[in-house]
């Protein structure tokens, strides 16, 4: 990886380009080494597209679920950039960083995302703004669509339902092996974790929504959220 970052230390969206499609190699046979078995449901979307992608959000597993069906360049906090291990993965995977506890930056990081979707790039985003319990999907924020309308590129909506747990449904008495949220710490969920012997996840591709003239952040916001809630089992 090290010869790989030299040979395209002066083009980083190459660079970028590269790590994602070198992460979604290792994510797939990882994932399958690890008993974590994805179905892909819902509309197909052609290569020659990308998107602003935005999903519901429940577990760091997240990301690696999606990249393993969906090649993208994924939008994160800095705070996930900060915690020991998971932030050298998310930068190997060409993660563009988001300053949640101050907007003091916003305009600047949707230009960079905005960038990125000009470039070809599908870049993802879990516009909750943070994990969940898995019992509703919270209100989602509209700030980082304007990316997608000063790109004038589509926003696709995914839904991810995490729907066994070593062949038991997926409930609120044991979610917590799977979810990752709150105050929860990283490395001790990671090491239970992967003590599991198998998950199955479901992710949705629900239909796309066109940029157009009349569109704004907050239509966009509440029209994808109205999709992913619709297709999201709540835990119970």
């Amino acid at each position: 990886l090290s010869l790989l970052h030299l040979f395209y230390i002066n083009r980083p969206w190459a660079y970028r380009k590269a790590m994602i499609l070198v992460v979604k190699f290792w994510t797939l046979r990882s994932l399958n080494l690890i008993g974590i078995h994805v179905h892909q449901k819902g509309q197909t979307v052609q290569s020659s597209e990308n998107f602003l992608v935005v999903s519901n959000h429940l577990s760091y597993l997240d990301i690696l679920l999606i990249t393993s069906q969906f090649p993208s360049c994924f939008v994160t906090s800095m705070e996930i950039k900060e915690t020991p291990f998971l932030g050298y993965i998310t930068e190997l995977g060409g993660c563009l960083y988001v300053e949640r506890r101050s907007k003091e930056n916003l305009h600047q990081e949707i230009q960079q995302i905005t960038v990125a979707l000009e470039k070809g790039f599908n870049v993802t985003i879990f516009p909750e703004a943070t994990s969940t319990n898995g019992e509703k999907v919270l209100r989602f924020r509209r700030p980082l669509y304007q990316a997608a309308i000063s790109s004038k590129k589509p926003v696709l909506p995914i839904c991810l339902n995490y729907k066994f747990l070593n062949y038991q449904k997926v409930n609120k008495a044991n979610r917590d092996t799977l979810f990752w949220y709150g105050d929860m710490n990283f490395l001790s969920h990671l090491w239970q974790l992967m003590g599991q012997e198998s998950i199955h996840v479901e992710i949705e591709l629900l239909p796309s929504l066109p940029i157009i003239e009349v569109v704004d952040t907050q239509i966009l916001a509440e029209k994808s959220h109205n999709l992913v809630s619709h297709s999201f089992i709540p835990v119970t």
